[in-house]
């Protein structure tokens, strides 16, 4: 058991472990081909986060570990990577998601993705996981899966677009929405968490924005105890009032630069029950983002110069620092960036940057 302390560290990491086959990530573990994963792990262990969500991290579609979690942590965060320190987390929590899950039984969807509550090859492609160093209260854990898109007050659903077996069917979340208690000591923090659809790839109907845009909204509803909401085990309501919360994820929406609703994610960040903190930022990124017309590239989270991943602490929390992985081109941490080669490129680890933030307990 971890000694609970003044100051946790909680993070993000979108890793990009998924693949089209259910197996493929997982053997690519346990044959240590790729370099990737141990840059991966490596910079995990530099960052040594008490609480981080990883994104895109393959598992069960109906949640669970099918081992893959066991040998990343055992073979990988466990063991030294790159000269860093190994990192062990006891707790874990692996969600179910609606990635890959059909729309209606038995219908194939590795073909046709699309056809999935939200876009998969299989049931499980894309999950998201929590790994903690403090206990998880997995019982009391809440989550919005099958939170039907129709069902949002207002819902920006496009009419006509989708026929009307799949409108009465369509969840909302493209992954899941949860809400899981961490206890440190004799505090209770809740990481409310989710991975909304980018909102791209569409058309004229703009489906993947509209729903990346409620997607946010629904996050945010829990944290404001929306009297709409119904979970999975059928509690109406989201966070109770004056629940301590960080929210953690992959939002996929940029309140400056990019093709979401800008709106939506900035009401979010602006919302009073958020503790108003500095952005975090790197040294790194302004060097490597190309494009004139990006605004803010110090904070960018993403390859392309884009702020997608958050943790936001509530206001009852108080943050000691922030910051996003992404050294400068003179600094030595810079090579867990690069690939085999030498190259800076997505492939070498992760599109996506870990982003992190400390907070004060007390």
């Amino acid at each position: 058991m971890v000694t609970p302390q003044t100051t946790l560290r909680f993070a993000t990491f979108n890793v990009a472990m998924s693949a089209d086959q259910p197996d493929q990530v997982f053997s690519s573990l346990r044959n240590a081909d790729s370099e990737r994963f141990n840059r991966i792990a490596a910079i995990i262990q530099h960052c040594q986060p008490d609480v981080l969500l990883l994104c895109e991290f393959d598992h069960h579609g109906e949640g669970g570990d099918d081992g893959m979690l066991a040998y990343f942590q055992s073979h990988y965060l466990n063991q030294s990577q790159y000269g860093q320190c190994p990192i062990t987390y006891p707790f874990q929590y692996l969600p179910p998601t609606n990635t890959g899950l059909p729309l209606f039984d038995g219908e194939e969807v590795s073909s046709a993705p699309e056809r999935a509550h939200g876009f998969g090859r299989h049931h499980g492609q894309y999950g998201f996981i929590l790994l903690s160093k403090y206990p998880l209260d997995i019982d009391n854990a809440r989550s919005w899966q099958s939170f039907l898109w129709q069902s949002m007050p207002n819902t920006r659903m496009p009419r006509h677009y989708f026929d009307h077996a799949v409108e009465q069917r369509l969840r909302l979340s493209s992954k899941n929405h949860v809400a899981i208690p961490v206890f440190v000591g004799e505090h209770t923090v809740h990481v409310v968490a989710c991975h909304p659809t980018p909102p791209v790839f569409d058309g004229a109907e703009k489906r993947n924005l509209k729903r990346n845009a409620d997607e946010i909204r629904l996050l945010h509803d829990i944290l404001k105890n929306e009297s709409y909401l119904v979970d999975d085990k059928g509690l109406v309501g989201g966070l109770a009032k004056g629940s301590s919360f960080v929210v953690m994820g992959d939002l996929n929406a940029d309140p400056k630069n990019g093709e979401g609703d800008k709106a939506v994610i900035a009401q979010l960040i602006g919302d009073t029950r958020i503790q108003p903190f500095p952005i975090p930022q790197s040294g790194g990124a302004a060097h490597f983002v190309r494009g004139r017309h990006v605004r803010n590239k110090n904070q960018a989270t993403h390859q392309r110069g884009l702020r997608l991943d958050y943790v936001l602490p509530s206001k009852d929390l108080q943050v000691k620092e922030t910051g996003v992985f992404w050294p400068a081109p003179d600094d030595q941490l810079l090579t867990l960036l690069l690939d085999d080669v030498g190259k800076f490129r997505a492939s070498a680890t992760s599109d996506h940057r870990l982003i992190w933030a400390d907070i004060c307990l007390s």
